[in-house]
């Protein structure tokens, strides 16, 4: 008897320690019909994040009164209203999105100035980047126009644009204007700069874009991992063509009742089973990517680079000889809302979501961060703090994010900074603090504007975390 009571609390343990999988589905509960429906749940989640996330980004569009060929932008840095994985508060975002299913998109990118430049990457629906535009895109700051074909496109081409082959019928981009600084002068020139980026159909009709200002407004582009989830991704795989790397996962996607020309129905039983396995997905997505996926970028240090293994070596594809890197990459598209087809050439960031002694960054507590002096970055620095559970800002609070530009940031007689985190300010501290929400844990994002060889050669190193109180 004693023997069984022992294995029983082993068990319970153990499933605990894996992130509580027994204890949120109660799986061992569930008949082996229930169990594969559970399964099958989680691997779809990791299977179609990239797309979901994409989905989650465009339904927050169209919910801010915009469609297609529309060009979203701020005409103020964003701030926590704009809920997408990851995003910066130094430069306004500008977002669109276009759909090729009655033929070829334009978008026109206007040449970079002294005072003004933009840079971003040409996304498809699954996530896999097009085309970098702007100043370190295929234009080189010079403009021009961009014609994306859809599937199977047999049409005519136009002499003297940069055509691009798309394998989705959906896509996006998340751009940002290049300034000095977000002055309220600087602000101007990139609203003016923003309202001549434009999109339209290749055959015309219709090219007169519509540009809408998002700011302050609730942009909430997170996905949400319930039961929901399956019905949103019925929805997006109707639109989208399927491609044969995916004919695997569509088996088991319909093993859920998602269903080429198929209304996707869910009965209550069936939702509470695809609850429980969305929970568990998200939590492994979080566990992969903060905590076994990305390699230290320093050793013997907590940082990570953002990007999982296999972004550079596919270009963001995911397709490895032997396999495509599916966790890898839902892993990923968990913790960020765009890719790049030219990692480093503008900004490179650097993830921490663990402190000195590897425990999870809490937002009930009081942190130092030291940044040292000489960022090797030519335009500037910044670091962000983001809620763990959901990749996007912390709600309600009054500021995200700090960087080198802000004239109120108090430095050391070294040169180097020291950035504060938690609930409430350290005395004397407030210039250089950015706050943290009690009971969310939180992770950073580094990011340097315009790199140089010490971060790639790591002659410059960041500190790990101190917890303070």
């Amino acid at each position: 008897m004693k023997s069984i009571i022992f294995i029983t609390l082993f068990c319970v343990v153990l499933a605990v320690a894996q992130g509580g999988a027994f204890s949120q589905s109660s799986e061992s509960k569930l008949d082996i019909g229930e169990r594969m429906i559970h399964r099958r749940a989680i691997e779809v989640i990791v299977w179609s994040q990239p797309l979901m996330n994409y989905k989650a980004m465009r339904d927050a569009f169209f919910a801010n009164g915009a469609k297609y060929n529309d060009v979203a932008y701020h005409s103020k840095v964003q701030n926590w209203k704009f809920q997408i994985a990851t995003p910066n508060s130094t430069t306004p975002y500008v977002w669109t999105c276009w759909n090729l299913k009655d033929g070829p998109v334009v978008v026109e990118i206007p040449p970079s100035t002294a005072d003004v430049g933009v840079f971003g990457t040409l996304m498809e629906s699954w996530q896999r980047p097009l085309e970098d535009v702007g100043a370190k895109g295929k234009d080189q700051g010079r403009g021009g126009k961009y014609v994306i074909l859809p599937p199977g496109y047999q049409g005519p081409l136009v002499p003297g644009t940069f055509t691009i082959q798309s394998q989705t019928y959906q896509g996006y981009s998340l751009m940002r204007p290049i300034i000095k600084s977000a002055s309220p002068e600087n602000l101007k020139k990139a609203e003016a700069f923003v309202k001549n980026i434009k999109l339209y159909p290749l055959s015309g009709g219709g090219n007169e874009t519509r540009h809408i200002d998002l700011y302050d407004k609730n942009f909430e582009a997170i996905t949400k991992w319930d039961a929901s989830y399956f019905e949103g991704l019925s929805e997006i795989l109707q639109e989208e063509k399927i491609e044969e790397r995916d004919l695997g996962y569509w088996g088991m996607a319909a093993t859920l009742g998602i269903q080429k020309g198929v209304p996707y129905k869910a009965d209550a039983k069936r939702k509470k089973l695809l609850d429980e396995a969305a929970a568990e997905a998200i939590e492994y997505m979080i566990h992969q990517y903060h905590k076994v996926l990305i390699p230290q970028f320093y050793e013997g240090k907590q940082w990570t680079q953002v990007a999982t293994p296999g972004v550079f070596e596919t270009t963001a594809s995911w397709i490895f000889p032997d396999r495509i890197a599916i966790d890898e990459r839902g892993t990923l598209y968990y913790a960020v809302c765009t890719s790049v087809k030219n990692f480093g050439a503008a900004t490179f960031y650097l993830d921490l979501s663990l402190d000195r002694n590897g425990n999870w960054m809490d937002g009930g507590k009081i942190y130092k961060l030291n940044v040292p002096a000489k960022v090797p970055a030519r335009n500037f620095w910044s670091v962000e703090v983001y809620d763990v559970d959901t990749a996007g800002w912390l709600r309600g609070v009054e500021h995200t994010g700090r960087d080198s530009t802000e004239p109120e940031l108090k430095r050391n007689q070294d040169g180097s900074v020291d950035i504060y985190f938690g609930p409430k300010a350290p005395a004397g501290k407030r210039s250089n603090w950015i706050p943290t929400v009690p009971g969310k844990r939180f992770f950073l994002l580094f990011r340097f504007y315009g790199p140089t060889r010490a971060v790639f050669d790591k002659s410059f190193q960041l500190n790990d975390i101190d917890l303070l109180e």
